[in-house]
């Protein structure tokens, strides 16, 4: 019989002493802080109108700008524009005024607030503000700078989801099929559904109908939303919470990246293809799934075991993090996360390399960002792969 190691033993006795000594201040931040929020913090925000006209279609951008205003922020907003939607620009850290006049080009609203609530918290006063605003509202979008988008030679992802023809449409969605443990890999049976609890639509790119915005229960899920700076519970209330709610009230709902038959467009590829798009899967936070990546590329796996696995790691982490290049190429999936330029060396090096691939000036612009926030956020790595400066 194989034994516990001793720390991990340790471990899971402290666990649930720490989760009670923890639990006043979570209760305090989770009961008071959208109060304290609404009455205190709030009177901190900042709004500066800016030149682009409103509209019925407004477009909550969310930003976290920390390295500055970068070139792909303003790709997104000329996006927007361009396909004929508001800018609500929403900060979540105070702006420079050279930067507050550079969005204030590009923008209906400019809105600056204190970082509390996380990615939810500033979608909460974007949409609450466009709403106060806005005789008419026929959809608004949600988006956030967690991703680069749109991608060179991706769809256009406003004009997909608006061709749903649903009250709530999504770039992308998760967990879907149940997690699946690395050392069970090959058990997988792939089946997607929205029945789950855990099942969510990706947060960071949201088309919300006209008829739901009119919604007095969905106006109320936002501003009685429980703010606070507690990020698994914002995920939680936050991302998932919010799906829970549009399916548990009847609302029609989609997502523009397929995921329901991800098994079947795979099978279909030949050996090699399918052992380069397992080579190209980024993995995250999960060392057994590191762990068996390594192994099937090096012992030169069946075609099915490389295809369980790329299924094992979409059901663990989610589609939009894991297969960027194989969606990119195969869909035209038009984002790029962020974060894996700095989680693991070799999520970093599989994203710089796919980046430096884009096309154009934007696709320059998104490459050089890439490599910023590895030397940034990561500079214990080595240099970039294949030369990349």
């Amino acid at each position: 019989m194989r034994r516990s190691p001793l720390w991990k033993i340790t471990r899971e006795l402290k666990r649930p002493l720490q989760q009670i000594t923890q639990l006043p201040s979570r209760l305090g931040s989770l009961l008071l802080g959208r109060w304290y929020y609404d009455a205190f913090l709030a009177r901190n925000i900042r709004c500066t109108e800016g030149a682009i006209p409103a509209g019925p279609q407004p477009a909550v951008y969310l930003i976290f700008p920390s390295q500055g205003l970068q070139a792909s922020h303003f790709l997104a907003l000329r996006y927007l524009i361009d396909s004929g939607y508001a800018p609500v620009v929403v900060s979540n850290i105070p702006l420079s005024d050279e930067d507050r006049q550079r969005l204030s080009d590009v923008c209906w609203l400019c809105i600056e607030r204190p970082n509390f609530g996380y990615d939810f918290g500033g979608y909460r006063d974007g949409l609450l503000a466009a709403r106060a605003r806005l005789e008419q509202i026929d959809r608004l979008v949600l988006l956030n700078d967690s991703s680069w988008f749109p991608l060179p030679g991706a769809g256009d992802w406003l004009k997909e989801a608006q061709a749903l023809d649903a009250d709530f449409a999504a770039a992308a969605c998760n967990y879907g099929h149940p997690r699946v443990d690395a050392e069970n890999f090959r058990s997988i049976n792939w089946g997607y559904s929205t029945a789950g609890r855990n099942f969510q639509y990706c947060s960071y790119a949201l088309m919300l109908s006209g008829r739901l915005m009119e919604d007095p229960g969905f106006l109320r899920f936002w501003q009685r939303f429980p703010l606070t700076n507690n990020k698994k519970f914002i995920v939680r209330r936050g991302e998932t919470g919010l799906t829970q709610w549009v399916l548990a009230h009847g609302f029609s709902h989609g997502a523009v990246l397929k995921t329901a038959d991800l098994d079947q467009r795979l099978a279909q590829l030949p050996r090699e293809e399918i052992r380069r798009i397992a080579k190209e899967t980024v993995i995250f936070g999960r060392p057994s799934l590191a762990a068996l990546k390594a192994r099937l590329l090096s012992d030169g796996a069946q075609a099915e075991d490389y295809l369980a696995f790329i299924l094992t790691a979409v059901a663990t982490q989610g589609v939009s993090y894991t297969i960027p290049a194989y969606l990119h190429a195969e869909a035209g999936f038009a984002f790029l996360k962020k974060s894996p330029c700095w989680l693991t060396r070799d999520g970093s090096d599989i994203t710089l390399r796919f980046a430096a691939g884009l096309k154009g000036e934007a696709g320059q612009a998104i490459a050089a960002e890439a490599r910023q926030l590895r030397q940034s956020r990561a500079p214990d790595f080595p240099s970039a792969p294949g030369g990349l400066q």
